[in-house]
């Protein structure tokens, strides 16, 4: 289904724009046509949603992550006559579908992992699937609105960060933090100025990333991946900011595929380099060994918009992330303050005293 937005403001910033329940279906804007066309994907099954994740339909940490959540509430409703360990043999199904989606993702654990705890309590409990469906739609609905908080805190922080007439560079797209951080900086009065990667091959840099920041009304310029170091070493950039897709608690910084050239290039021009950390690090990532980078399937490569580029009968490789060593980030940029890479962890003693 097509649907008219009438939102004021940019379009991406807020989660319920992008991903929401809908009557037992998770309803998702499709980012791969966005902003040309405005179209919603309804997904009536988890597998639905799960093939959303994987083909790309949707895009950005965060917005797969509650994508998921509600894909894990639907799953459930699809049961909903099951109980004990029948449901629970079937939530764990759900679940390690829904996970094997993105396997870098450290939202997307965080949020499936929330899920499943709240799933085997109303199990363990003897609850049917259409009353575990319900308390793990509750927890999404608050997960949602704490996701827009979140973006929205470390957007601002990061604005603090910004001095007036600063030329800020961006890869891939930094979703709702970027959009943010602009919005705030414009209320500080600050002019500034950004460029942003194309991203290839799906070209979120070209359509959301520059979509959204000329929706702040923020002078933009698009550049090829192949730009940035020219940029730098003109003089033309000041800063460097992007998200992640994890974050260590030792400060590594897992993001799209082409940040760490960035980030080396950054540092020997001594430009600061300031990541969109939102909830902070993983937990479950102490070491840069629990990252798993996920490798695309090869054939997405050769075609830019579903154009091909390249010559047939030759191989390719597609990576979609790499990994920044701490000692090439100046700081990371959560909604609850503004970070060193290797002090990182601090985050989640602040997160953990204020509970």
């Amino acid at each position: 289904m097509t649907e008219q937005h009438n939102q004021t403001g940019p379009m991406l910033a807020y989660l319920n724009n992008t991903v929401k329940y809908d009557e037992g279906s998770v309803v998702l804007l499709n980012r791969r046509l966005y902003p040309e066309k405005t179209t919603y994907e309804t997904c009536s099954t988890y597998e639905d949603v799960a093939r959303a994740i994987e083909d790309m339909t949707i895009q950005g940490a965060i917005v797969i992550a509650i994508a998921a959540g509600y894909g894990f509430v639907i799953g459930l409703e699809d049961k909903g006559s099951l109980t004990g360990t029948e449901l629970q043999a079937y939530a764990n199904e759900v679940y390690d579908r829904l996970l094997a989606t993105r396997p870098t993702g450290q939202r997307l654990k965080v949020i499936l992992d929330a899920c499943m705890e709240t799933a085997k309590e109303k199990i363990n409990a003897g609850e049917n699937g259409e009353a575990v469906a319900r308390a793990v739609h509750d927890l999404m609905d608050k997960e949602t609105e704490k996701a827009d908080y979140i973006a929205m805190q470390c957007g601002k922080n990061t604005a603090n960060l910004l001095e007036d007439g600063d030329k800020v560079l961006t890869h891939c797209f930094a979703d709702s933090a970027l959009i943010h951080m602009l919005l705030e900086a414009k209320k500080q009065g600050k002019t500034i100025e950004m460029y942003c990667t194309e991203t290839r091959p799906y070209f979120q840099g070209a359509r959301l990333t520059a979509h959204s920041i000329k929706e702040t009304g923020t002078k933009v310029t698009l550049v090829t991946d192949n730009m940035p170091g020219f940029l730098m070493e003109q003089g033309m950039v000041t800063k460097l900011v992007t998200a992640s897709d994890k974050i260590t608690l030792e400060g590594h910084i897992c993001n799209k595929i082409g940040t760490y050239q960035y980030a080396v290039v950054a540092q020997h021009h001594n430009i600061p380099f300031y990541v969109l950390g939102y909830e902070g690090p993983d937990e479950n990532s102490p070491h840069i060994d629990q990252i798993e980078i996920e490798f695309r399937d090869e054939e997405e490569i050769f075609y830019a918009r579903d154009v091909r580029t390249a010559v047939e009968g030759i191989r390719g490789l597609y990576p979609s992330f790499d990994i920044v060593t701490p000692n090439f980030v100046d700081a990371i940029v959560t909604y609850k303050g503004v970070f060193a890479a290797r002090t990182i962890k601090d985050h989640i003693r602040m997160e953990k005293s204020s509970n």
